[in-house]
């Protein structure tokens, strides 16, 4: 007996649309590890100014976050006034900030400092980041603000 064939069309799988969102989500993820280097914690409450910008490089910063005393930060610690500063992801005192600057300072011999500070933070705990900071011998910082919309001054 014979058997009849079937016309099977070859099925084909049209992988374009496949490759192109796998190196866009490569993209999206290059991206985002690059941005997850700079140490940003949500919690702050930045200042606002009406001449502030964004600076070149973040990460070529050394990123330092001063917290209001007696706030909680995302790993659940509260902010005391012996460890206001944070680096790293890690609360510690003044000799830790300026031991923690001095060994970035060793990696990178051209260290800058991006200090955030919340808009609810004592001046006295930014003396005493600025004094940490200049300790270690690092005197280029700047300061983070959100920009405000109104042109005005």
């Amino acid at each position: 007996m014979k058997l009849k064939h079937r016309n099977n069309p070859d099925l084909d799988i049209d992988m374009t649309p496949m490759i192109d969102c796998v190196f866009l989500l490569l993209i999206f993820f290059m991206c985002v590890a690059s941005m997850s280097k700079v140490d940003l914690t949500p919690e702050l409450e930045l200042p606002v100014a009406p001449k502030a910008s964004i600076p070149e490089d973040l990460r070529a910063r050394g990123v330092i976050n001063i917290l209001p005393i007696g706030a909680e930060t995302s790993a659940q610690e509260i902010v005391t006034e012996d460890s206001p500063f944070m680096v790293s992801g890690r609360l510690t005192d003044d000799k830790g900030l300026s031991r923690a600057i001095s060994e970035k300072l060793a990696q990178e011999p051209d260290l800058r400092v991006y200090m955030r500070i919340d808009r609810n933070a004592d001046f006295g705990l930014v003396r005493r980041g600025i004094k940490a900071c200049a300790e270690a011998g690092v005197y280029d910082i700047i300061f983070a603000s959100y920009q405000s919309s109104g042109g005005g001054g």
